[in-house]
């Protein structure tokens, strides 16, 4: 996903909390580079936490291999109360996608607490025709084969939702993959592309920008950001996807510690200048429990999966 830039992210470098009884510092694992909506979140909690609670967190980038680096090291790392990493949407994708991977994504990292669920935008161009979501469907529908959509390539987020939308709207398009979301969204806007499914963090300053439409949002109720723009389901297409941001541990981490970093989570994301900062990102705060946290991801994981292989989605291993 495009990376995006907060005046607050150059501040939360510095945030700092102990592991709970250990007198160390509690590594935070992210999987994709600084600056990106992972990051953002992940620093945006710690730095909340630091404050309210004087512990201390430290985040490491660990980016490569569309985040299977930094999850096979937080699966591995020591089930002591100093390791937590982020996961996201991506994260119950990874058994669809991949036969083999060096750790269990079911077991080995166990989810702790839900920072931020955000929606995909559905967009075009400011040029295209097409004016709404019912416009577009009919068009494809119409032409079957014939509009195309971008992504951030084979196997990514925005491939996997998107293909997940054209079953739901029982249409077809044809896949164009880019090498991430940057380089999809200038070809949205140079016409390249008459459709991407991204992110609300991506999709906001292309939209603002003038340079992208927004047809519809994939959340169950409008988002805040975008109050005038319909859901997906408002427009004809029941469809319901949202993108999602927690931080999971590794499978032994005491049950004390667990609980604690998720009511941590929960306090930090409800303060008022927090909550802020992420609905301008078209983000809401989850108070999901650590046992509803580990439901959602089964869930999430089962409907991949089955996206995935109806869609005959390929990456090479």
């Amino acid at each position: 996903m495009r990376r995006f830039s907060l005046v607050f992210v150059v501040c939360l470098f510095s945030s700092a909390a102990h592991a709970q009884g250990t007198g160390k510092p509690v590594r935070v694992l992210v999987p994709f580079a600084a600056g990106g909506a992972s990051d953002t979140y992940s620093r945006l909690a710690a730095i909340k936490i630091n404050e309210q609670t004087g512990k201390t967190f430290v985040v490491e980038n660990r980016t490569g291999a569309g985040g299977r680096i930094c999850w096979e090291a937080a699966a591995k790392s020591a089930a002591d109360g100093t390791t937590i990493a982020l996961i996201d949407a991506t994260y119950p994708m990874l058994p669809g996608l991949f036969a083999k991977l060096p750790w269990d994504v079911a077991g080995d990292l166990v989810p702790a607490a839900m920072i931020a669920q955000t929606p995909f935008v559905i967009t075009v161009s400011t040029e295209s025709k097409l004016k709404s979501l019912r416009e577009l469907v009919a068009e494809a529908k119409a032409r079957p084969g014939k509009l195309n959509y971008g992504s951030s390539g084979v196997g990514g987020v925005n491939h996997v939702v998107t293909a997940l939308f054209l079953h739901d709207a029982g249409i077809v398009l044809t896949h164009i993959p880019y090498k991430g979301m940057s380089d999809a969204s200038v070809a949205l806007q140079g016409g390249q592309v008459d459709l991407i499914i991204a992110a609300s963090p991506t999709a906001l300053g292309s939209i603002k920008g003038n340079k992208a439409k927004a047809l519809a949002v994939s959340t169950a109720r409008r988002s805040g950001a975008l109050p005038g723009v319909p859901t997906a389901t408002e427009a004809g297409v029941p469809y319901v996807v949202t993108n999602w941001f927690g931080f999971a541990v590794p499978k032994g981490t005491p049950a004390a510690f667990v609980r604690t970093l998720r009511d941590d989570v929960v306090r930090a994301t409800s303060a008022p200048d927090v909550r802020e900062k992420l609905a301008a990102q078209g983000a809401e705060p989850s108070a999901f429990t650590p046992e509803e946290m580990q439901q959602f991801l089964k869930d999430e994981t089962r409907r991949w999966g089955e996206v995935i292989r109806e869609a005959g989605i390929k990456v090479e291993q």
